[in-house]
């Protein structure tokens, strides 16, 4: 194994300050991809709504392909997730170790740069496997954002099976309608309900804030 490379308390204040914005950089890096799927999952949102209710020709299964389409970008901003998290858990670690310890009156950056510093950063230096749990990450987003855009087109589409082609005279029509070539309306708006309430179920048990990493 090779030694460590001594270094003064001025290099070593150095060095933590790139690192510091090398951290901060990635993290917003990532920030900015999630915003931007996010972005995407709303637009495709708006339109797919916009075109299922304001053309009464198209059936009402259209919204599904709004629905798969968020699913997919629910799947890939969790994946972003995960990496920003990697990245601003180690900025959090440098802000608690470094700085809050050089603006206490007592004690100095050198101290926390020598050793509490070492000890928090040492598990981490060297990976970049998110550490996460996928399931975490989607629920966060769930929670976040594209629980919302569920619920907005689950509304879209019950407000088409009772609207169109022509207004249902009873809940019962409005079910039967919800049908999918061999699949009757029952199964069909069983399955749908049920999606929903599982990401609500998985959203609120495992999407909590991370304290760690905002």
């Amino acid at each position: 194994m090779t030694s460590g490379i001594a270094i003064g308390d001025r290099d070593r204040t150095t060095v933590l300050m790139h690192y510091y914005r090398a951290m901060v950089g990635r993290a917003d890096i990532w920030r900015t991809r999630m915003d931007a799927t996010t972005n995407w999952a709303i637009g495709v949102t708006a339109a797919v709504v916009s075109l299922e209710l304001g053309n009464p020709a198209i059936p009402h299964f259209g919204i599904y392909i709004a629905s798969l389409l968020t699913v997919g970008f629910l799947l890939l901003e969790a994946r972003r997730l995960s990496f920003y998290h990697l990245w601003q858990s180690r900025v959090l670690l440098l802000e608690e170790g470094l700085i809050r310890t050089a603006l206490a009156r007592e004690g100095g950056p050198s101290d926390a740069a020598g050793v509490d510093l070492a000890d928090l950063l040492d598990p981490h230096l060297g990976r970049t496997v998110p550490t996460m749990p996928a399931s975490r990450a989607i629920a966060r987003r769930l929670r976040r954002v594209y629980l919302y855009l569920f619920a907005v087109q689950l509304l879209a589409w019950g407000d088409k099976l009772v609207s169109d082609p022509a207004p249902a005279h009873s809940i019962r029509e409005s079910i039967d309608r919800a049908g999918i070539w061999m699949v009757p309306g029952p199964a069909v708006v069983s399955i749908t309900i049920s999606f929903f309430v599982l990401a609500c179920v998985l959203a609120l048990v495992r999407g909590g804030v991370d304290r760690k990493a905002g």
